[in-house]
């Protein structure tokens, strides 16, 4: 059976976890890791991934108020999560750990050894996506390319809806959804989830645009979709993401027949932009696209 595993942001962490665990060798034979990028450790061992994980542990439950595991099970997600907020602490905190199990080696010793995974791998960002993806991104394709023996198809994905585009905004984390499954009104919900954001990371303002006295900020799901403005282009667009992802799925390789996507590796450093209109671009010099 010739299955793929797929994913974005926290779905696409999953994936790659997936690839670097030995349980999950021959389960699937291609991936795609979408907007889910962080350096890889260097230096660290696996006990020393494990103690390190542990400490994050020990400081949560004493910030939730928890002795030991079962308590912690007791206690609703939104007292830890609340937990998190109060101390402020990041999210990125939480990084994918060995474990002696599921993970016997550190992501970065797999790099240098081989994945347990090595499969065909799409790999990408979109253009307004948060930093921490978009600057992660080169530093972990340098670290682990030499290694991997795979192709890996890299893209930048840049298409934003006309009406957005007109008010300055990038296309934001999880914004290539909406293109890659067709459902446009997913762009209303990214918005709503406070994932469109203007480049200096605040939240656009939209208007009553139909006048019912209810703004798209305010909540007005119907202005939030009319300041979009998404149209034909918008449908090219997604056509084409839906042939590429699938083509992908079915062949290792998301090439159509309009455009040959080249493998990247470190020396041509070589990655497919998909916008910012309907055009879709072979570019080169990854780390300056993604700044």
């Amino acid at each position: 059976m010739d299955v793929d595993r797929s994913g974005q942001s926290g779905g696409g962490g999953k994936t790659y976890s997936l690839m670097n665990s030995p349980q999950a060798t021959g389960l699937f034979h291609k991936a795609i890791v979408q907007s889910a990028f962080a350096p890889m450790d260097e230096t660290g061992s696996p006990s020393e991934s494990l103690r390190s994980a542990e400490e994050l542990g020990v400081a949560m439950f004493e910030r939730i108020g928890a002795s030991n595991l079962e308590e912690a099970r007791a206690l609703p997600w939104t007292a830890i999560v609340q937990a998190e907020a109060d101390n402020r602490i990041p999210r990125q905190t939480y990084r994918p750990n060995a474990d002696h199990y599921y993970q016997p080696e550190t992501y970065y010793q797999n790099a240098l050894n081989g994945m347990p995974s090595d499969v065909p791998l799409m790999a990408g960002v979109t253009s307004g996506d948060g930093l921490n993806h978009r600057s992660s991104f080169p530093i972990w394709l340098e670290q682990r390319s030499d290694y991997y023996q795979s192709n890996q198809f890299i893209y930048k994905f840049s298409r934003v809806p006309d009406g957005w585009a007109e008010m300055g905004l990038r296309s934001c984390h999880g914004c290539e959804l909406p293109y890659l499954f067709n459902h446009p009104t997913g762009m209303v919900q990214n918005f709503q989830l406070g994932l469109v954001t203007t480049p200096d990371g605040s939240r656009p303002q939209i208007g009553d645009l139909n006048d019912n006295g209810i703004t798209g900020s305010q909540g007005d799901a119907a202005d939030v979709y009319a300041s979009m403005e998404w149209g034909s282009k918008d449908a090219a667009v997604a056509q084409q993401m839906m042939l590429m992802w699938t083509n992908f799925a079915k062949t290792g390789n998301p090439s159509t027949n309009g455009l040959d996507w080249p493998v990247y590796n470190l020396s041509n450093d070589t990655f497919v932009e998909i916008g910012p209109e309907t055009e879709t671009t072979i570019e080169t010099g990854l780390a300056d696209a993604v700044r």
